[in-house]
């Protein structure tokens, strides 16, 4: 063999160990890839990683869900609102899966705030017979035990039904059991809060109710629902303008009694009691002992229901903030007149019938600011 055939020989060989060692490199990194691509820690690290920050888009894309009427992109979104992740994530573990069949549940376990509050997170992953890379297993958030089935609505006849902003009428049921109440069959719903709201001829009301089992059934009472949004604002607004005005009134010269009666409902009793309370703010504010209130500052005000009758009664508690000018009494030691200043806070209860289909006041319990 000469010279030339010897070089030949000898750089086939290295070729040869060139493309083996290529081809080693190359199948490493394909497992390395599939191997870390198909981790079943990876993907719930990286499922956690949405959940933390309320990524329910992402986590919609991730999970296994068969799209029906009820279960969608939309619905999954308000179930993870419901139960959203608050507070800012300090750390969190995986704990060892639990594995049965092609499934694998673990359960997270993550602190939150400056105090590291501990909380709790289970997720189910179940492994697809879709492949990554032709061999290496893919996954999905099993989201089985987020559903309820069989579930029944019934609502007052003739209403229109939305479940969560949606109609709920292609799932009526006609049937002869109830004559007062129209039912709705749910096939299958996600499990938690669901806001139901209710449309008659004369009201539009809703309340969120709690499904958490199979062939749940709840009924919908019109006398359980609360006050609407913009009823529950309008009341709130009128009983902190009633107290602000009481003390307007009491301390300009240029009203009288008849500008608080106004405020009242037209009836012998609440115009009573707006007398009543206005000459007694009256008393408070210009005193016998020569001590007056000159200046009151009403700040924040806080109103609260405390007591609710469905479309008969509302009372409403009202805390304030406020400052104040005021005068002091003439002293018998000195005869010296002060000016001094002050704040506080105080509270006034405000109580509403409705009549004539209006929340009119009826009642009013409230006391001058101390100074």
């Amino acid at each position: 063999m000469d010279k030339k055939e010897k070089i030949k020989k000898t750089l086939k060989e290295i070729l040869k160990v060139v493309v083996v060692l290529l081809l080693c490199g190359l199948f490493g990194a394909y497992l390395q890839f599939g191997i870390r691509g198909s981790s079943a820690e990876r993907f719930l690290d990286e499922y956690f990683s949405y959940f933390a920050t309320n990524n329910y888009k992402e986590m919609y894309k991730m999970s296994e869900i068969e799209n029906s009427g009820l279960i969608n992109e939309e619905t999954f979104e308000i179930m993870c609102n419901y139960n959203r992740f608050s507070g800012s994530l300090n750390d969190y573990k995986l704990g060892e899966p639990i594995k049965e069949g092609r499934y694998l549940t673990y359960t997270i376990k993550y602190y939150t705030g400056k105090e590291k509050e501990e909380h709790f997170y289970t997720v189910t992953l179940h492994k697809q017979k879709k492949h990554y890379l032709l061999f290496f297993p893919t996954w999905k958030v099993s989201i089985d035990s987020s559903y309820v089935n069989d579930v029944t609505i019934k609502a007052p006849k003739g209403s229109y039904v939305k479940l969560d902003g949606k109609s709920i009428k292609t799932y009526k049921e006609y049937t002869k059991e109830d004559v007062d109440r129209d039912t709705y069959k749910l096939e299958k719903i996600f499990k938690g809060d669901h806001n139901i709201s209710i449309t008659t001829d004369d009201e539009e009301f809703s309340q969120t109710k709690y499904i958490d089992s199979d062939n749940q059934q709840v009924v919908i009472d019109p006398m359980e629902f609360d006050l609407t949004p913009a009823e529950k604002s309008k009341i709130y607004k009128y009983s902190t303008f009633v107290v602000e005005s009481i003390y307007e009134y009491a301390m300009d010269t240029r009203r009288n009694v008849n500008d608080a009666t106004a405020l009242f409902a037209n009836t012998p009793e609440a115009a009573a009691v707006a007398t009543a309370v206005y000459n007694n703010m009256m008393a408070a504010i210009q005193r016998e002992d020569g001590a007056s209130l000159r200046i009151i500052d009403i700040g924040k005000m806080t109103p609260t229901i405390t007591k609710y009758e469905r479309k008969k009664m509302v009372e409403v508690k009202v805390d304030y903030d406020y400052t104040f000018t005021a005068v002091s009494g003439t002293s018998t030691l000195s005869g010296i007149v002060e000016n001094y200043n002050g704040k506080g806070t105080n509270t006034a209860t405000v109580v509403l019938n409705m009549i004539n289909d209006e929340w009119q006041i009826v009642d009013l319990q409230m006391n001058c600011i101390s100074y």
